[in-house]
């Protein structure tokens, strides 16, 4: 009788506490910019990219949001959250940003049933907040590789970086920062590949 008394009373003890605010609720955030379709149709590369599922760093491996101070010391924000792992929302973004360009004849998601002639993969380094004394900051760095389906060669590839300034010391601000860093970053990969791809006159 007493067990029963007693597992009782914590059942209730443990209800009370999450009513009163013991846990506090968990905040979930997505990257998100505007993508404008452009309408870029005398200059199509005629070729059909592929774009690979991303991999990420162990770090950026899980959903929580990395934040530091320091490149020797990693935080994560306990209940604020990726709705998804940063691998899946990049690569989403990074097909849309592609597509959207209007650069390639066709942009599709690896596996496809279309015809591929250069598969696009990349490797993410860093997608966190960077807290400093005056600012915090959103920081994304992709490792990019574009590889030939015809030669199996690495035809092109570059590490590209970008840090943001959030408008306030907030980590849904943070977000915003890292959302204009990817856009930044996907965008100087369109272009570094545009340029190869018509200096080796593909097509």
């Amino acid at each position: 009788m007493k067990k029963i008394f007693l597992s009782t009373y914590y059942l209730g003890l443990c209800i009370f506490l999450i009513r009163c605010g013991g846990v506090p609720p968990t905040f979930y955030y997505r990257i998100d910019y505007e993508i404008s379709e452009s309408d870029n149709r005398n200059s199509i590369i005629p070729i059909t990219v592929g774009i690979a599922q991303f991999n990420a760093d162990i770090l950026y491996e899980g959903d929580r949001i990395v934040y530091r101070q320091s490149p020797y010391e990693v935080q994560f924000y306990q209940y604020r959250r990726w709705i998804a792992p940063p691998k899946k929302i990049i690569t989403e973004k990074v097909l849309k940003q592609f597509r959207a360009s209007g650069i390639f004849q066709r942009v599709v998601s690896i596996p496809s049933t279309f015809k591929v002639d250069y598969v696009l993969r990349g490797q993410i380094k860093a997608c966190e907040e960077w807290d400093e004394e005056h600012a915090w900051y959103g920081i994304v760095t992709l490792e990019f590789q574009l590889q030939s389906t015809e030669t199996k060669e690495i035809v092109w590839e570059k590490e590209i970086s970008e840090k943001t300034i959030a408008q306030k010391k907030q980590p849904v601000e943070v977000v915003k920062a890292i959302s204009r860093s990817l856009r930044a970053v996907v965008q100087n990969a369109i272009i570094e590949i545009e340029q190869y791809l018509k200096v080796t006159n593909v097509g």
